[in-house]
């Protein structure tokens, strides 16, 4: 009983790391809506992105996420790169935006896909035009969509060597 009792409490722990296993199946089987149901999931593991303190109070950053998700999309087997838009000025509108762009080659084929994330989810509903408020705002991450984008990856790679030489 208590050999179940800890199975129980640890299992949950074990099964927050990145699925490496689901990822390759999904790139091997060249299938993006596979690619697109892996990435939805990692972001939703990672939404709520790390707390920064500061003197005068506090916020959330999304940005440890993002490297370590695109770290992670680096270091595995036919992948050529991964990026995300952090070198890029963008407006500080809240709930901001940022896209995760993959290149990967199946066969003789270069394929790359990016996936938008939204960092921030307001509680409004629309309602005909009308937006009640419903609930408080959250700082977590939000999966929006996914598209083809040829040439993502390189020209990100090109605004940070601008921005940082």
């Amino acid at each position: 009983m208590k050999t179940l009792l800890f199975g129980l409490l640890f299992v949950p722990l074990t099964l927050q790391a990145q699925d490496v296993k689901r990822f390759q199946r999904a790139l091997a089987s060249g299938n993006e809506r596979a690619l697109d149901r892996w990435m939805k999931s990692e972001v939703h593991r990672v939404r709520k992105g790390h707390q920064v303190t500061t003197p005068s109070g506090s916020y959330t950053v999304h940005d440890p996420s993002h490297d370590s998700l695109v770290a992670f999309l680096r270091r595995q087997p036919g992948v050529e790169d991964a990026a995300w838009d952090k070198c890029i000025g963008k407006f500080d509108i809240w709930p901001g935006h940022s896209n995760i762009g993959l290149r990967w080659r199946d066969g003789e084929v270069l394929h790359e896909r990016c996936w938008t994330v939204q960092e921030g989810i307001p509680g409004t509903v629309n309602l005909f035009g009308w937006r009640p408020k419903v609930r408080k705002s959250r700082e977590y991450l939000k999966y929006k969509r996914a598209s083809t984008c040829p040439g993502f990856v390189e020209q990100q790679r090109k605004y940070c060597e601008v921005r940082w030489p």
